[in-house]
């Protein structure tokens, strides 16, 4: 593990080109990008350890990653890949999941891989449906086509704001258009096969939509992104945070936890600043906020500013589905139970659109419609069992979000009997 290149004080009486909220993927990534261009790059992170969905948790001898189970596109073949080798300094290595990547179980003892390779991905799903040759070429065709113009729309979000608009009118048209395609109703025109729909969208749960709420351009992109496979990060997790932000300290930047912005410093409708909770104010040329935007805009915006029409349209957005994920400790050789590399998907229905286990407080436990189960410590070829051959697992669901709001603004292991 590398050194560390955070704390909580910073570095006193420094000035800085950037300040970035927020140590995500995408803040971090941001910071790190900003450093190789010569800009010093001050980052702020409310929790105690930066990473956000990168970051991993300790328990006794047991070590957990909270986000990253796969990650497609990460060799040379594909620009991500390309781009984080020189964010890292070529410091950040990636271990295959192996041929396969992910397994799906369904009802009726219906099992389908998915696979490193784009050809034996399609002669998997054909085995599968050897009647739904067509509705099994054009979905991968139409993935490949989304994929293609979703180049164009990325260039056009590079252009500047005043021809921002020019952008997406012609290199990013065709994307637009792909954007506002429903999921469910894609893969219905291919095939009428309830079956093959449900396979074809059976990875809905990496974005959190299901089908019939969600674009098929990003159903297409993350098809896209696995085509040739998934890979995990050598060392864990974790040392995703320590080379990108590693690159943000040899830029002579710095990345300070537990700094919790309470408002965004904004002066003739120029952010130039922000505010700590605790009154601590901090300036620089330019601000960045990687917080999310929804909370950037009902958490971090002046109220002056909360009150327009666009950051109001913004506070409308429905948030991310929540989930609940169970941690695991295991003594023993996991690998003779079943559990290896790739994730495992066990789905009890056949229905891709339910939205939540409905479970209640009081109620009875229903079956769960969905578990995803990911094995971190058998991903990481660096990773030491020990003479016990301890093991770590996650089981992930989609739970609804008021069963456990009574207790947001409570603290861990304060929360009571009834939790």
């Amino acid at each position: 593990m590398l050194g560390k290149y955070w704390d909580k004080k910073g570095k006193q009486d420094e000035t800085y080109d950037y300040i970035v909220i927020g140590s995500g993927m995408g803040g971090m990534t941001a910071a790190a990008m900003l450093s190789k261009l010569g800009k010093k790059v001050l980052v702020l992170e409310q929790h105690y350890v930066p990473g956000g969905y990168t970051h991993t948790f300790k328990r006794k001898k047991y070590l957990w990653d909270v986000g990253v189970h796969a990650v497609g596109e990460v060799t040379e073949h594909s620009m991500t890949g390309r781009l984080l080798k020189y964010l890292t300094d070529d410091g950040l290595k990636w271990a295959s999941l192996g041929e396969v990547y992910d397994e799906f179980y369904f009802p009726d003892d219906f099992r389908i891989d998915f696979p490193d390779n784009p050809k034996k991905f399609r002669e998997n799903l054909i085995e599968a449906f050897p009647d739904e040759v067509d509705a099994i070429d054009d979905y991968l065709a139409s993935v490949r086509e989304v994929s293609g113009a979703m180049k164009g729309y990325y260039l056009g979000r590079t252009v500047s704001s005043k021809l921002g608009w020019l952008g997406e009118k012609t290199i990013g048209a065709k994307a637009q258009k792909m954007l506002d395609l429903n999921t469910q109703e894609v893969v219905e025109k291919l095939t009428d096969n309830h079956k093959l729909q449900s396979v074809m969208t059976a990875q809905w749960g990496y974005y959190g939509s299901p089908p019939k709420r969600s674009s098929f351009a990003m159903q297409a992109l993350v098809v896209k992104h696995f085509v040739h496979g998934g890979y995990y990060p050598v060392g864990g997790s974790e040392e995703i945070a320590n080379h990108l932000l590693k690159t943000v300290v040899d830029g002579g930047g710095w990345t300070r936890i537990r700094a919790d912005v309470e408002e965004i410093i904004v002066e003739k409708d120029t952010a130039v600043g922000v505010r700590l909770k605790g009154g601590e104010e901090i300036r620089a040329k330019s601000i960045m906020s990687a917080a999310g935007v929804q909370s950037t805009v009902t958490r971090l915006l002046p109220e002056s500013h909360k009150a327009k029409d666009w950051a109001q349209d913004i506070s409308k957005l429905n948030p991310a589905p929540c989930h609940v994920c169970l941690y695991i400790g295991f003594k023993g050789d996991i690998t003779k139970a079943g559990a290896g590399s790739a994730n495992k998907w066990f789905y009890e229905t056949w229905e891709p659109n339910y939205d939540n286990w409905e479970v209640t407080p009081d109620g009875e436990m229903p079956d769960v419609p969905v578990l995803y189960c990911s094995f971190p410590s058998l991903k990481d070829p660096s990773y030491d069992p020990g003479p016990d051959e301890l093991h770590t697992g996650e089981v992930v669901t989609f739970v609804p979000w008021d069963v456990f709001q009574d207790w947001k603004d409570t603290r861990w292991k304060k929360r009571g009997e009834d939790y």
